[in-house]
Parts: structure tokens; C-alpha cells; sequence
């Protein structure tokens, strides 16, 4: 098991856990496993937006302004009571990222998980859950159809990306196999508070 503590440790708490990825490759496993090995608070895209929508989630621009919006305020409460908060969805919009690296830059410290696995497995993985409940799959309606509809946009939009060059630190996991793989930790020290 990764010690996920000491892995963030090159940056002093609070932290600001992104986990991003795309659907069906382990972000849920990976960011309830981070907040609980740093106690720290979880908030998942799917599950509030399962709170704000109900069943009548439409996934459209107004859907997912009204999530982002209700993740920053939730991440803004918990981090003015001292706590690290842990993100998980597939924030693959480059804007959407950095959007979070602006209103938390001076208050946390960043890091970036990007998840990613061998294709097979997600597809494997995706099938095999497919007749779960929405609670037993985090609330995520994700399909194969869906992993490969992010992957397109990922290789032909510049609007999505894979966390590089950003402002946060990163570290690349690979969830193919067990154990994870840790393929690429990067440290972007934090800004100094005025």
C-alpha cells in the first residue's frame, strides 16, 4: 500500500489532492484510499453531482458549473477549518484545473494524482461493474463508450490534457496491475504568502 503521506510530504498541509484521470481507471479507489490515509476530506464529481441532480444528471455545461462551484466551496470550508481535502473526478479540462490551482493556490498545497491504466483493464473493469448499483460504483454511470469518448477528446482538444506543466505537483499512478506503480512524482514548491 502507498503511504500517501509521506509520498506528499515534500509540501506541508494542508493539501489540495486532485486526482484526476480518465473514467474506469481507479480515481475513486486511489482518492477514498489518499483521504483516508490522511483523513482528510473527500469530495467526488459524481457523488454531488448525484446530491445537486438526482438521477437527472444531464452532464451538460450548467451540470458541471454547478458541481465545480459546490467542490470549491465545500474545499474552501474545509480547508479554513484546517483540514486537506482529496478531489475526485476526471478533471481533464485544462481550464477546469486550473481554475482550482487559482482559488487554492495560496491556501493549500497542490498536487496533481493522475491515474491511468492499460486499456484492457478499464475495459474489464467498467464491464464488470456494470450491473452494480449506483452507490457500489461511487455514483459514476461510466461506460467503456464513455472512457473512449474522453480519450478522443484527449488526444484531439486542446480545451483537455493530461496534468503536466502546471502550477500543482504531480504524481502519475498506474493501476493496471497490484501493487500500483508510482511512474512520475514532480514537486512544484507553493508560492510564497504575501
Amino acid at each position: 500500500m502507498i503511504r500517501w503521506e509521506e509520498l506528499l510530504s515534500d509540501l506541508s498541509p494542508p493539501w489540495l489532492v486532485m486526482v484526476c484521470g480518465l473514467v474506469g481507471v481507479g480515481k475513486t479507489t486511489i482518492a477514498q484510499q489518499i483521504s483516508q490515509s490522511l483523513n482528510a476530506h473527500y469530495l467526488s464529481t459524481d457523488q454531488t453531482g448525484y446530491l445537486l441532480f438526482g438521477t437527472e444528471r444531464r452532464y451538460d455545461e450548467e451540470y458541471y458549473k454547478r458541481v465545480y462551484e459546490h467542490l470549491m466551496k465545500e474545499s474552501r470550508r474545509a480547508l479554513r477549518v484546517g483540514g486537506s481535502v482529496v478531489l475526485d473526478g476526471t478533471f481533464l479540462k485544462t481550464e477546469t484545473r486550473e481554475r482550482f490551482f487559482d482559488a487554492f493556490q495560496k491556501s493549500a498545497s497542490l498536487w496533481t494524482v493522475y491515474v491511468t491504466c492499460a486499456e484492457a483493464t478499464v475495459k474489464k473493469r467498467l464491464g464488470s461493474r456494470a450491473s452494480d448499483g449506483l452507490v457500489a460504483k461511487g455514483y459514476s454511470e461510466a461506460r467503456f463508450e464513455i472512457y473512449q469518448a474522453f480519450k478522443e477528446k484527449l488526444a484531439q482538444n486542446r480545451e483537455y490534457s493530461v496534468p503536466r506543466g502546471e502550477r500543482a505537483s504531480l504524481i502519475t499512478i498506474d493501476t493496471t496491475t497490484q501493487p500500483w506503480s508510482i511512474l512520475e512524482k514532480r514537486v512544484v514548491l507553493r508560492p510564497e504568502v504575501p
